[in-house]
């Protein structure tokens, strides 16, 4: 094996090839997708990297995740944070900057092999070439070019110097090791980290033990601008990126395959040439293998990828930005982006409560009361993405919250109803800061899920911290168990709740349904609660708890109309009431009857109070019934033969005077919908020409009749208990939260010391999904209301709070998550003591005093910031003996 001769004409000629290879490789990343952005990781590099890289220089970052600690922003720093910077400032196109940088990866990645095979002496120069253009596509195996390829394209580059044949000093060879891995910044750790695996094996196998040391302290001090913030990231609770780690497997093992595939190329070359093959043949074969992995790269269009961030997504973010009302930003989505990296207000995350809360369809005042308790300022609801919860069940959860719409942008999006791209709603008026007195306390026995419905049902002015987080100046609050075998004292209340609740097959938009079985979601608990309480000791309960409709006979008998025409079918799409037969007749176009998919002959029967002359049939459908129209139909007087009949252009179908009680209605053809699509049956109105008069409405504001035992049924260890409702047919109807209590000779429930079974079971067409037992005298006493506090930033890891005057111990909270890193003086200076609220937000107790200026520091970030400082000072340091050491050794060679 040789190496070329410097100067040669056969090196000049190689080096041209080498030329011709880095412009291939620009070429492939070129013609990948032309003129479209690929996601990546980090959207913000490309959308907005001055406000990531801004970002990144502190510890805390309140933009994102109601504030969260940095995951790995800061590894960004250098070089690809710069690197898309200095393009956007220089104003190139977002796509041009991404395969600017692709082929920057894929050249070193290239150059660097080759260097280095040629070094070791691996192969022959067309081996090298050959692997070489293999290794710097391969990271297109894994995805499109993830984060870890540059590490991959930089390994041949920090084995390098330690390999060269070069008489060099140990310091030259490892100082120059440790620039080529400074270069790979800390975007992944792990995968930075893995590419030490094949120098260190190298020095340890050589036994070079002063040059290892030497090699291993400068690679830490060109890393610590990065280590020191993953040391802190990992010190207060944060958590890096979950490594990939596939591509992690190829920068540990790809310099050594593609060294051992340009070796054994020559050597099959060899073989082959003696058993008779042409010389050209493998080498031809090797090129083929290269054109057959930049193939895939050529033709396949990345999912995801889009020409640039749609002009609506920017015009949203700047009327977010333009507004002056305090709070954050909620992205009704499973992803924030593009709106977090375009935006410069808070966006904060759809918990997990939140997610249910959408997801069932089902709002109330306490989901407006929620998001206000977390800051939340608006809403952002996207449609253009296909998301497990349908875009209806968002809208209807907002509407009944009393949230309304405030402005939208973009087309409409893919979702059922042409809702625009991007609508913002208004929660209203709220405060990032809360000031909650001692007495509107307690400490909940459960799960950060557990607090908002906790709250709600003790009446939603108050607050709650976890059992847990109860010390430190908030021992003794009122105990609220959310249920179980164990407590370790008396509880105040109890909280029995469904998670999840379930959504009905009919959602509502404005006054219309819209109804599919593929919108149903079943309940947890379809039948009720059951649970296990335990009693330390004896006392007295009221019981009061909150229900939803249930789909089913009972629920239908409630919303019948008495003296009206009735319709039974032979199949029905749904359950909801909103699709029951009745609904064919109830005068409403914003309900119907739809036959069941699998219905092979439909049929509606209508049964009329007494016997009428009638003449004829029409048929209405709403334009939002998702159901074909009929267009053909046979049918039955008093159960006689069929008579067939068409459909007309307005839906009449007109027959001779016939006197029945009862029509029968076979659907024996229909039209499909308007936009060609076809499905079972279904009429939103049949009006009977004759005695249409009998179709009558439901009255949706009359209340279901008021007696005690029309609610669930309540049994404690066995003992039956009678609950009564208050509710209205409209609330049946929407399927809304009613409320229901006990009745009858006692309101309250006298219990014993130890555990009790507790039964609360469906019943009269609702079914509970929380039930609450309040011990007798806890929250009688009048108490200071919570108060809302403006919170100022100063910067990212400072904030400054107003406080009102205070009477009693009081808990500052602030619409941000907890971590211990944060440290509040009072007007003072006297140091407060920490508290987490909710199980998530941040607080400090305080206690009673004057109208007071609170300031609260990141404390971690001075370290932090001093860490990237000092690292940067290494990492120039490691440049420095890089360039300014001697080169060459006195006497003998390190290699």
């Amino acid at each position: 094996m040789r190496r070329l001769k410097a100067g040669s004409p056969e090196q000049v000629v190689w080096r041209a090839r080498l030329v011709l290879g880095c412009l291939a490789l620009i070429a492939v990343c070129f013609q990948h997708a032309p003129g479209l952005i690929v996601p990546d990781r980090r959207l913000e590099l490309t959308a907005g990297p001055e406000g990531f890289l801004s970002r990144a220089l502190h510890l805390w970052d309140p933009h994102s995740g109601f504030g969260q600690l940095q995951t790995d922003a800061y590894g960004y720093l250098f070089p690809l944070g710069p690197f898309h910077w200095l393009l956007t400032t220089l104003s190139v196109p977002e796509w041009v900057t991404q395969r600017l940088w692709w082929s920057l990866v894929l050249c070193v990645a290239f150059l660097g092999l080759w260097k280095l095979s040629n070094v070791l002496q691996y192969g022959v120069p067309w081996t090298r070439l050959a692997v070489a253009m293999l290794y710097a596509l391969a990271p297109f195996a894994f995805e499109e070019l993830p984060v870890e390829a540059w590490a991959m394209a930089l390994a041949p580059w920090v084995l390098l110097p330690l390999v060269s044949p070069r008489a060099r000093s140990g310091w030259s060879r490892a100082s120059w090791s440790a620039v080529a891995f400074a270069l790979i910044g800390g975007a992944d750790p792990v995968a930075s980290a893995a590419v030490l695996a094949v120098p260190a094996i190298w020095l340890v196998v050589r036994l070079r033990v002063r040059l290892a040391a030497v090699w291993f302290g400068l690679v830490i001090a060109a890393a610590l601008w990065w280590l020191i913030p993953l040391l802190m990231v990992l010190r207060y609770g944060g958590t890096p990126p979950t490594p990939r780690w596939i591509p992690i497997a190829g920068i540990v093992v790809g310099v050594p395959l593609a060294l051992a595939a340009a070796h054994y190329l020559r050597r099959l070359t060899n073989l082959s040439v003696g058993r008779g093959v042409h010389r050209r043949v493998v080498p031809v074969v090797a090129t083929c293998l290269a054109v057959a992995a930049a193939l895939p790269v050529l033709i396949i269009r990345p999912d995801g990828a889009f020409a640039a961030i749609p002009a609506h997504w920017k015009d949203a973010a700047h009327w977010l930005d333009g507004q002056t009302a305090a709070g954050s930003v909620l992205v009704v989505s499973s992803s924030t982006e593009p709106l977090a990296a375009l935006t410069g207000r808070p966006v904060a995350p759809l918990t997990n409560d939140l997610r249910r809360r959408f997801d069932s369809a089902v709002g109330e005042p306490s989901l407006r009361q929620d998001l206000t308790r977390d800051g939340v300022r608006y809403v952002v609801v996207r449609n253009d993405l296909v998301e497990d919860t349908p875009a209806a069940a968002i809208h209807e959860s907002l509407a009944d919250a009393g949230i309304g719409r405030v402005v939208y942008f973009g087309p409409a999006g893919v979702t059922r109803l042409p809702y625009p791209v991007v609508e913002i709603y208004d929660v209203g008026a709220t405060t990032p800061g809360r000031l909650i007195p001692r007495s509107r306390l307690v400490a909940v026995d459960g799960t950060a899920d557990d607090v908002p419905a906790v709250v709600t049902a003790l009446g939603g002015a108050g607050a709650a911290v976890l059992s847990g987080d109860a010390k430190d100046g908030l021992e003794g609050l009122p105990l609220i168990s959310t249920g179980g075998e164990q407590a370790a004292r008396q509880p105040s209340a109890v909280v029995l709740r469904n998670a999840q609740v379930g959504r009905s097959a009919c959602l509502h938009v404005g006054t219309q349904s819209l109804c599919g079985r593929d919108q149903e979601k079943r309940s947890t608990e379809p039948s009720g609660l059951s649970r296990s309480v335990q009693l330390p000791q004896a006392a007295t309960y009221h019981l009061r708890g909150t229900a939803l409709p249930q789909d089913g006979e009972a629920l239908e008998r409630l919303v019948s109309v008495p003296g009206a025409i009735t319709a039974s079918a032979s199949s029905r799409a749904v359950s909801a009431p909103e699709g029951r037969p009745n609904a064919a007749v109830d005068r409403d176009n914003g309900t119907g009857w739809l036959a069941a998919p699998d219905d092979p002959s439909p049929s509606l029967t209508l049964t009329l109070p007494a016997a009428r002359d009638v003449q004829g049939l029409r048929f209405r459908a709403h334009p939002l019934l998702n159901g074909s129209r009929p267009a053909a139909v046979a049918l039955s007087f008093d159960a006689g033969a069929p008579v067939k009949a068409t459909v007309d252009a307005d839906g009449f179908v007109r027959f001779g005077r016939r006197h029945a009680r009862t029509i029968t209605i076979g659907f024996t053809a229909t039209k499909p919908l308007q936009d060609a699509r076809t499905s079972s049956v279904g009429v939103s109105e049949v009006e009977v020409l004759g005695a249409d008069e009998l179709r009558k409405a439901v009255d949706p504001q009359r209340r279901v009749p008021a007696y005690c035992g029309n609610g669930p049924t309540v049994r404690i260890d066995d003992v039956p208990l009678r609950t009564q409702i208050a509710a209205t047919l409209q609330d049946l109807l929407r399927r809304r939260p009613v409320a229901f209590s006990l009745c009858g000779q006692g309101s309250t429930v006298p219990l014993r010391s130890g555990l009790h079974r507790v039964d609360v079971q469906a019943n009269g067409g609702v079914v509970p999904v929380e039930t609450t037992l309040v011990k007798a005298g806890f929250g009688d006493v009048s108490v200071s209301p919570v108060q809302g506090v403006d919170v100022w930033r100063p910067s990212a890891a400072e904030l400054t709070a107003e406080v009102p005057t205070t009477d009693g111990p009081s808990v500052l909270a602030v619409a941000q998550n907890y971590n211990d890193g944060w440290t509040a003086y009072d007007g003072s200076g006297h140091k407060l003591t920490p508290v987490r609220i909710g199980g998530w937000q941040q607080g400090w107790v305080l206690p009673a005093g004057p109208e007071q200026v609170v300031t609260a520091r990141f404390a971690p970030d001075r370290t932090y910031r001093a860490g990237l400082l000092l690292g940067l000072v290494t990492m120039l340091g490691v440049v420095v003996v890089a360039l300014f050491f001697p080169r060459r050794m006195i006497g003998r060679s390190t290699r």
